[in-house]
C-alpha cells in the first residue's frame, strides 16, 4: 500500500467524507481537521511500525528512532518498513484499516 503524501491525503479525505457525509464543515474547519487527522495518521503509522518491527527485529528500533528524529516523510517511513517487514503492503494496509476503524468508531471485523 502506498504511503506517499498524495496517498495519505486521499485516504484522509475519504475518511472525512465517510465521517461527515453531507454535513461537511466549512472549508477552514475542514482544512484544520484534515491537517490534524493527517498528523495523527502519521503518528499512528510510526507507532504501529515501531510495535511491529520491535517484535521481529529489536535492533531496528534504534535505526527507526534515528529516522523519527529527522521528521521523516511518509515515503521515508515506507522505505524503512520495506527494509524490515516481509510484506510491507499488508502491514501498511492493516495499519490504515485499524486507523479507519478508530476514527470512524467502528469495530473491526473479527474472524473466528
Amino acid at each position: 500500500m502506498d504511503v506517499s503524501l498524495p496517498a495519505i491525503d486521499a485516504f484522509v479525505e475519504e475518511l472525512m467524507k465517510q465521517k461527515f457525509g453531507d454535513s461537511r464543515p466549512d472549508e477552514a474547519t475542514f482544512t484544520a481537521i484534515k491537517r490534524e487527522l493527517t498528523e495523527k495518521l502519521n503518528q499512528y503509522l510510526t507507532l504501529r511500525t515501531i510495535e511491529m518491527i520491535s517484535d521481529t527485529n529489536p535492533e531496528a528500533i534504534t535505526q527507526l528512532s534515528d529516522l523519527i528524529k529527522t521528521n521523516p516523510t511518509p515515503e521515508q517511513v515506507n522505505t524503512f518498513i520495506g527494509n524490515y517487514v516481509k510484506e510491507p503492503d499488508i502491514l501498511v494496509a492493516q495499519i490504515f484499516a485499524d486507523f479507519r476503524s478508530l476514527y470512524l468508531g467502528v469495530k473491526p471485523e473479527q474472524s473466528n
